[in-house]
């Protein structure tokens, strides 16, 4: 028998929110604000082809250990390899400010995303979220920017945990927050690995949100093109 359920953890990249310039944009115009502040000067090119070696060997090991490397030690990394030098912390500090001041302004809710916390929010029922993202800081703005924060009693991010999705111990530690049982939450999210796997090894009940239809098979107990399709099945759980 399914318990009532106590808690419906939300991922937060392409579930709730976007960015509305790509990636690989936010990064170059954060890197040439930091640029300046450098105790050397670099070509804008150079800085991001180092940003891009960092970080495809830190994703290499994210990806394998389901680990999470804060920002404060790959800017530290990225800082020494384009400085050939040992960073100042306060280098290190601004440098990271100036990222998670550009990453999280640069992100916006789905349309359907405060209509369907809303309606959540009215029920007997927990909102968290579980996010994978090297700095929590940057989650905390992204919610902050697009004013979904107080719909949410506690963000979950692999920055704070340590633990990357699918790995079972950020949902378990999540699920300790609310003194929940598996049985008792409920995993949307988009990506059939990391939230849908995930979640579904740790016990959740999952819904998949494939707003691309880009999944052809999926673990997940319920599957919608939407939050605004799935929040019907959502209020009823």
């Amino acid at each position: 028998m399914v318990r009532q359920t106590k808690v419906i953890f939300f991922d937060l990249g392409e579930t709730l929110v976007t960015q509305n310039i790509e990636d690989n944009m936010v990064t170059r115009n954060a890197l040439r604000e930091i640029n300046p502040i450098l105790p050397k000067r670099v070509s804008p090119e150079k800085l991001f082809e180092l940003y891009r070696e960092g970080y495809k060997i830190n994703e290499a090991i994210r990806s394998r250990h389901h680990v999470e490397i804060p920002i404060q030690v790959w800017m530290r990394q990225l800082l020494e390899r384009i400085i050939e030098d040992n960073p100042s912390d306060q280098l290190v500090r601004r440098a990271i400010k100036i990222i998670v001041k550009a990453r999280a302004a640069n992100a916006v809710a789905f349309d359907d995303a405060d209509s369907t916390l809303r309606r959540l929010s009215r029920r007997d029922v927990k909102l968290g979220i579980i996010s994978n993202v090297s700095s929590h800081e940057v989650a905390m703005g992204i919610l902050d920017n697009v004013r979904l924060t107080n719909y949410f009693d506690e963000v979950v991010t692999s920055a704070s945990v340590g633990i990357r999705k699918p790995d079972p111990g950020i949902f378990r530690y999540a699920l300790m927050q609310f003194k929940a049982r598996p049985e008792e939450a409920v995993m949307v999210g988009d990506s059939e690995m990391h939230d849908i796997g995930g979640g579904y090894v740790a016990g959740l009940r999952t819904i998949l949100v494939d707003r691309r239809r880009r999944v052809e098979t999926s673990l997940a107990d319920y599957r919608f093109n939407s939050l605004h399709e799935a929040a019907r099945e959502l209020e009823s759980l």
